[in-house]
């Protein structure tokens, strides 16, 4: 059978098994955790639109996220990390990952948490709803990479390159049987993009948007600094692969740290709870695009 066969079938026994009005057309709620849960109903993790509420905002807690790497740049950034005692998520790209598979597990090994990017890191637009194929060759790739390194229990989080996501997407991916274990797509509440207000003084920032304008971490790090205490806390995107990417760290977490913020990975998230899967249980399985068995291993 066919890949388009095999997905369109499964699509159509997950959406009977969640609600069977919605095979017929009729209107139905939206289903809920609790409520599916209470329906003895396997939970699908991957969410139609970017996960934006992370509920850390008001909480003086901090999760930092760095993407795109690693790189040999991602060792400043975990010497930043250790020195001042934080714990991070890292959202791998598997094209760096296989490029530097010794740093990688050093993230793991340093106790952050390791969560999937893409391959690629492309922008996952219609290409990807006319071939969901590749769209789950992307995660699988790094899905491979990345779980023999995490720990037995660690939950899977999954961010979208430049945070495009379709619906379509998360349909394709909840019919896999591994990926769908997934979280997301994350998104973030800070470092998203760079302001400065008519005194000059910088408001929010973007590290990506920063280094091209030839700011240094300090200044970086004051409009990251600034917007997380505006809004109390919250999940943070940056990156591991600039050579000032470990500096910016220096900039931003004792500054933090002075003000008596804490810092947790996207794990000790409780906004995020409703949308973990169970960690898989050791068995093989199929993937979607008919692979040799791959082996769960916790």
């Amino acid at each position: 059978m066919k890949f388009s066969a095999v997905l369109t079938a499964a699509f159509a026994a997950a959406l009977g098994a969640v609600s069977p009005a919605l095979s017929t057309g009729a209107p139905a709620p939206e289903p809920t955790a609790t409520s599916m849960r209470d329906q003895n109903i396997e939970l699908a993790w991957f969410k139609s639109g970017n996960v934006t509420r992370s509920g850390l905002q008001d909480t003086h807690i901090v999760a930092l996220t760095f993407d795109d790497g690693p790189n040999q740049n991602t060792v400043a950034v975990l010497d930043a990390l250790r020195k001042y005692h934080v714990k991070a998520t890292f959202f791998v790209v598997g094209d760096m990952a296989r490029t530097h598979m010794k740093i990688l597990r050093q993230i793991a090994d340093e106790g952050h948490l390791l969560a999937n990017h893409s391959a690629t890191h492309p922008r996952f637009g219609g290409r990807f709803v006319k071939h969901p194929e590749r769209l789950i060759e992307q995660l699988q790739e790094v899905d491979d990479l990345i779980r023999p390194l995490m720990a037995p229990g660690d939950n899977l989080f999954f961010r979208a390159p430049y945070g495009y996501w379709r619906k379509q997407h998360s349909v394709a991916l909840n019919a896999d049987p591994v990926l769908k274990y997934y979280a997301g797509p994350i998104y973030w509440d800070e470092g998203g993009n760079t302001s400065v207000d008519e005194e000059g003084y910088v408001r929010s920032a973007a590290d990506w948007d920063c280094w091209p304008r030839g700011w240094s971490a300090e200044t970086c790090g004051k409009g990251y600094v600034r917007e997380i205490m505006a809004k109390d806390g919250g999940v943070v995107l940056m990156h591991c692969i600039h050579h000032l990417s470990g500096d910016l760290v220096e900039a931003v977490v004792p500054a933090l740290q002075a003000k008596g913020y804490t810092f947790v990975r996207l794990d000790r998230v409780p906004g995020y709870d409703q949308y973990k899967g169970p960690p898989p249980t050791l068995r093989p399985v199929i993937t979607a695009l008919n692979a040799p068995p791959r082996l769960l291993i916790h």
